[in-house]
């Protein structure tokens, strides 16, 4: 991922906060643990490639 600057409004700040300290992380690496979530997709129910056995694929298509 390429390095950036992310503007965050200050009510979203507080639950970003609230959010990594639950988590026992910083916000920094809070968000972008969900700017990365973002990037990999909308289907929540699917599996991370690297989680997969290898030779298995969540693909339908294969």
């Amino acid at each position: 991922m390429n390095e950036g600057s992310v503007s965050v409004p200050a009510e979203q700040y507080d639950r970003l906060t609230a959010l990594a300290a639950a988590r026992g992380v910083t916000p920094e690496a809070q968000l972008a643990r969900l700017i990365d979530d973002a990037y990999e997709g909308l289907d929540g129910d699917a599996e991370a490639a690297d989680t997969l056995p290898l030779g298995v694929c969540d693909s339908e298509e294969a």
